[in-house]
């Protein structure tokens, strides 16, 4: 089933089909097993644009802290921190990201927790393509649903997630790649704030006084393009986008 949405400022009706939108999105997939994460890692290759992978729950917190990450697909039995305890810790940072749970065992106390942390699906493995490719699709139609796809900024101003373009009261606004990873960062974790440390570890391969300067300089051409008082910053904690945008 496909959906429809329409740009600000314009008529154009831009057609959602969910497994194509995928290939525009990041995906998480935590798994501790190495040849089950490989096995499982590039079938899912083939529906994402990118698949970042970790070992156990720690590992895939920080890099769900560290990057900007659409899907969240987890084993439950894991060492160090298993997948109900990372899907606890992604809830208090993001309320809306879609997150998968997958079992070898289908256990009724781990499945009153799941329900508890609005997860769209709980698997039991093994997977069969077919139930992949349906809870796949729900995770997309949950971004549609929670307006993840295309979120706006301003009345006049709208970014797609799907495929990373802004308009301004119904023109294309060009975004450099780093303004692009900044925006795609403060879209992610909207319900957070970003330490400048953070986002200097992400946008820059080695960050000294220089990339300070560097950084300050790309949040002031975002704002340029997104709103000047859409981006709020707190200083010794960090920044993020307007909580009351609309």
């Amino acid at each position: 089933m496909g959906h429809h949405d329409t740009l600000p400022g314009g008529t154009q009706t831009i057609p959602m089909k969910p497994l194509v939108l995928l290939r525009h999105l990041t995906a998480l997939y935590v798994e501790d097993d190495p040849e089950q994460r490989e096995t499982m890692g590039d079938l899912l290759r083939g529906f994402f644009h990118e698949l970042v992978t970790a070992a156990n729950g720690a590992e895939g917190l920080q890099l769900f802290q560290a990057q900007s990450v659409h899907f969240v697909i987890a084993d439950l039995k894991m060492p160090v921190m298993n997948g109900l305890d990372l899907a606890s810790a992604i809830r208090r940072l993001d309320r809306r990201v879609p997150i998968l749970l997958l079992s070898a065992f289908t256990e009724t106390a781990d499945l009153l927790v799941a329900t508890r942390l609005n997860l769209v699906d709980y698997l039991v493995k093994p997977l069969a393509w077919a139930q992949l490719k349906d809870s796949l699709e729900r995770c997309a139609e949950a971004l549609y649903a929670e307006g993840q796809l295309f979120v706006r900024l301003a009345p006049n101003t709208t970014y797609s997630i799907a495929d990373g373009s802004l308009r301004r009261a119904g023109d294309a606004i060009t975004l450099t790649a780093r303004e692009k990873v900044l925006l795609d960062l403060l879209v992610a974790h909207r319900d957070q704030w970003l330490s400048k440390g953070r986002l200097l570890a992400a946008l820059f391969a080695e960050f000294d006084q220089g990339s300070d300067a560097a950084l300050k300089n790309l949040f002031l051409r975002l704002r340029q393009k997104i709103g000047s008082d859409m981006i709020v910053n707190r200083y010794g904690v960090g920044y993020r986008l307007r909580q009351d945008a609309p």
